[in-house]
This record gives structure tokens, sequence and C-alpha cells, in this order.
């Protein structure tokens, strides 16, 4: 049936161009044989397309009901769906979610995330307007057995959603409403939280303006949230992402380098609660792009903002947990930057003054935070974005308080594994490239259960991969194994790009840049083992991989 189905939709729908593996990539992860947990690829689906800014495959969500795996083509902004029964290369049908949609009082800019419902029925994409301060929305739609999809209708979200998703129970849809000041901080959107009722047909937006007062703000920076000066809340705060456990929903706000809870019960937020630093002082850190190898040490006063992307929530014990993958991000908005380059190369001292080429070694540029333009931070530090790294909290009534942090594992494993593409960036294979800026980027994670152990997956966005955390016991969380099937020695023909008559970036073969992710319980899998899905957003691929 599904195989006519295609044939049928095929009049109608692109079938992109497969592009069969390189023989070079390991399919296999890197502990397979010696790990407790062992991740194989399974399936693989290339749509055709690649970019060296990313944008391709996006988000991937699974229906356990039709066995089919739905993902974001941002290049297209199509969803393709995939049958993830087979093994090998699979097929892919694209659907254009924009000539479905039918709402006359929204003009279509960008769809940006898709997730389908705990009971399988529908399909929900985040969609935001063409003008990037105007509200977005909200699509439904009914998911069939063959895996094509039938509008029912949209709800309004709050301005730029970035993230969708379901609670536990189905009740509720999500969406992280961004509001960031595209066209520069002289207009700054709303961030906020669009909560929609599929009881009752509405949706409302929650923003962040209970917190706008001068002493909720002194009390946020006494916290270590890091806030634009001159700003407040409801317009600085940007939600990323969302995990939600039980009542409450936790959201991601990066750039604040801050979690929100949000109460489910009273629709309102409870908490805004720091997601910490990585210190420096006793983590090691190779921040070094002109030495060519993996050599890191240790600086005093210097803290990574871990400004968390992707997150997930779990249980443990009976209590709750949230994992976030700490990718950092910098404000790039019209003629704002906040980044502060240093060429220690050139004689230059970090912002404080404390790092020197004398005192460090440091042969490169480091780009550093401008904390001078932020409450939250101490002066006497520098500060580097992002934790390179996994980091998880235990939830309680009191907020969030750290268990785990991965440390230096990111950097240490992966120069184990890669020596000759250490910090090598997902548009490049330049070895130790990103080191002066944010290392390996931890970009998003899933949590999940297999064999009675409960493992985090966490992608790495610029070297590549997928690393694999036992988390059962949350505080005496443990590597597991790392997976990378990119095929750094390759360049894709047609995506090279020169800048002064070199060759400056490119695409290289395999799967380029994780972006999301999706956990498959064995129970829901069309193979009767547990499965990750992974969207890369450079090479425009999507792999399935066996966990056992």
């Amino acid at each position: 049936m599904r195989g006519l189905m295609r044939s049928a939709l095929a009049a109608i729908l692109c079938l992109p161009m497969v592009l069969p593996l390189s023989a070079a990539v390991m399919t296999e992860g890197y502990g397979n044989g010696t790990a407790s947990l062992g991740i194989t690829m399974k399936a693989h689906y290339s749509s055709g397309e690649t970019n060296a800014d990313g944008g391709v495959m996006e988000i991937v969500d699974y229906n356990a009901s039709n066995g089919f795996a739905y993902a974001i083509n941002g290049q297209r902004g199509v969803i393709t769906a995939m049958d993830i029964s087979g093994s090998g290369e699979l097929e892919g049908v694209d659907i254009d979610v924009q000539q479905l949609v039918e709402d006359e009082t929204f003009t279509y800019g960008d769809m940006t995330s898709v997730a389908v419902s705990p009971d399988c029925t529908i399909l929900a994409a985040a969609l935001q307007a063409e003008d990037y301060a105007g509200n977005g929305r909200v699509a439904i739609f009914s998911c069939s057995d063959d895996g094509s999809l039938s509008f029912i209708r949209t709800f309004e979200a709050g301005i730029q959603p970035d993230m969708v998703t379901f609670t536990e129970d189905g009740r509720f849809i999500l969406t992280a409403n961004e509001g960031e000041p595209r066209e520069g901080y002289g207009a700054d959107p709303a961030g906020s939280v669009t909560v929609i009722s599929l009881e009752d047909g509405i949706s409302a937006s929650i923003g962040f303006e209970a917190f706008d007062n001068p002493a909720s703000m002194a009390l946020l920076a006494e916290k270590g949230i890091v806030m634009q000066r001159g700003s407040v809340p409801s317009l600085d705060f940007e939600p990323e992402y969302i995990a939600v456990s039980g009542s409450r929903a936790f959201v991601s706000l990066q750039e604040a380098n801050a979690f929100a809870v949000l109460d489910l019960d009273t629709m309102s937020f409870s908490d805004i609660c720091s997601a910490g630093f990585e210190d420096y002082s006793s983590v090691p850190v190779d921040i070094d792009k002109k030495d060519g190898a993996y050599q890191p040490r240790t600086y005093e006063n210097l803290l990574g903002v871990r400004m968390p992307d992707g997150i997930a929530a779990f249980q443990a014990d009976g209590r709750t947990y949230v994992a976030a993958a700490n990718e950092g991000d910098a404000r790039e908005w019209g003629d704002y930057i906040n980044e502060d380059e240093r060429d220690f190369g050139d004689g230059a001292a970090s912002p404080t003054g404390r790092i020197t080429k004398e005192d460090s070694g440091l042969d490169g540029k480091v780009v550093f935070l401008r904390s001078s333009d932020y409450d939250g931070l101490d002066p006497d530090n520098d500060y580097l974005y992002g934790g390179r790294t996994l980091t998880i909290y235990e939830a309680s009534d009191d907020g969030l308080k750290e268990v785990f942090t991965s440390a230096d594992d990111a950097e240490r494993i992966t120069a184990g594994y890669l020596p000759a593409y250490f910090n090598a960036s997902n548009d490049n294979a330049v070895l130790d490239d990103r080191s002066g800026k944010k290392g390996p980027e931890a970009e998003s994670v899933a949590v999940g259960e297999v064999d009675g152990r409960m493992y985090a997956f966490l992608a790495l966005e610029r070297t590549g991969g997928i690393m694999v955390y036992d988390v059962t016991e949350p505080a005496r969380s443990r590597y597991a194994n790392y997976i990378n099937t990119r095929d750094f020695g390759t360049i894709i023909p047609g995506t090279e790009v020169y800048e002064d008559g070199e060759l400056d970036k490119w695409v290289t073969g395999g799967d380029v840049a994780p972006e999301g992710l999706r956990f498959v319980p064995a129970d829901e899998s069309p193979s009767g083992k547990a499965l990750l899905l992974v969207a890369f957003e450079v090479s425009g691929t999507v792999a399935v991989y066996t966990l056992e």
C-alpha cells in the first residue's frame, strides 16, 4: 500500500535524489564491542541537497502508528516523509506544507519545527510569518497510514515560533517563540511560549512581563541570568527549546544562559534559573586554533557561558531531570554584535587583560563574549560562548540543581578518535578551526531507555557525530560511546566557496552537522530495537541508528 501511494504522490510531490554513503564512512560507534550501548547505522536518507551554511534537513520526528519519520527540509520549506522500516538508502516523499495550509490571515514565511502527537494522530508544524515581527502559526495535520498529511487548521502563535512540541498527555501544543531583533535592536519583538489547548481550540502566548520590574531584574542578575543592559526580560529573553515533564515545561533561554519553568496548571512562569558556567580554571579547554593539535589547558578567571540550545527532560528514581546541550550563541543583529575577538598572535590580551600571549602561549584568534554589555556577569572574569558540554540538572520546587557536567569529554574524546579533524567546522574539514570559538558545539540532546538503562545522546554540530552517555544514575553519568558518520576526506562537488581566490568552505561527504534528534523506543520501532533518528542540516541527510 505504501509503495502504491508513493507512486501516486510522486505526480504532485518531488521525490529527491538519493546519494549513497561513501564506503569510507564509519557506520558503527567507536566503542562498539566494549561500550554498554552499541550504535550502528541501520538506514539513511539523502535529500540530494547540501548547504555549507546549513538549514537543509533540520528537525525530525517519528510516528509510531504509521512507521514514518517526518523531517523538515528548510532549504525548500517542505516536510519529507520517510518509511524507516527498511534498511540501507531510504526513499522520501516531500510534502509542500505552504501549499496545504489555508489561512488567509497569515503570510507564510518559513517552517522551523515539526512534532507528532503522543497518540500519533496529528502532526504540528511551526510556521514563522514573512514579517519577522508578526505572529506565527502552528499548522495541524492528520497523519495517514501511507505517511501523507491532511490539513486540519492553524492556531496563532507568538513571534517567530522556532520549536514545537506536545505535552505528554497530548492535551497541549507548545511553541518556543524567539522574538529575535532580526533588523537590529531598534525593534526587539517579545519572546514568549504559546500554549494551544486542543480540547477547547484556544491558543495563548505567555511572555516574561512579570520579570520586567527593577526588583525582579536585580534578582535575576544576582542569579547569573545574562541580560542585555537597557532592555527588559520580556524583550530580551528568546525561548529556544522546550522539554515537558508532567505539569511543567522547561524552556531554554539560550542567549540569557537560563531556563524558564512554565507551570502548565497556572499557565505562568514560576521560575527563571541560571544554566551555570563551565569553569576553565579546573576544566581544560583548547582555545588555540593556530597550534594545529589538541593541546588543552586551564585558565584562571575564564568561564564558558553554557547558553543551552536543545534540552530534554527525563525521569530517574522518581525524580525529574533536565539534560542540556550547551552550544553558546552570539547576538548579531543589524549593526550590533556582542563578540569580542582578540588576536593573541598580534599580542592582544583577553578583555580583562588576565590572559596574555606571554602567560598563555596562545597564538590565534579567540572570540570572547563582550560582557560589558550585560548584567549577570562578573567583570573580573573572561567569558567564552558555550560550554562544549552536556549538563544534567535535577528539577525540584527550588529550581534546577546541576548534578553532572561532561567537562572536557567532547574535545578530549573526539580528538582521540579524529586527531586530524579535531574541532573542525561543519563547513570545512580544517583541524582546530573552531577551537577559538565554540569548539565542537553541543547542539541538541535526546534521552531514552534501552534495555532498562537510560541514555542521553548529544549531537556535536561542528565536528559532527553523536556522543552517548549512560544517565541511569544522573549524578554519576558516564560517557558510553561515540559515532560519527561524516566522511572528512571528501568534498561534495559544487559546494566549494572561494574567498579572495582561496577555498574558504565546503561540504564534506557523509553526514554533516547534526541538528535534530529523535529517540525511538524499542516498543515503537519497526525493527523491535531502539533507534535514534538524526537530521543533518549541512549534508541534507537523515540517519537511522540502531541502539543495542
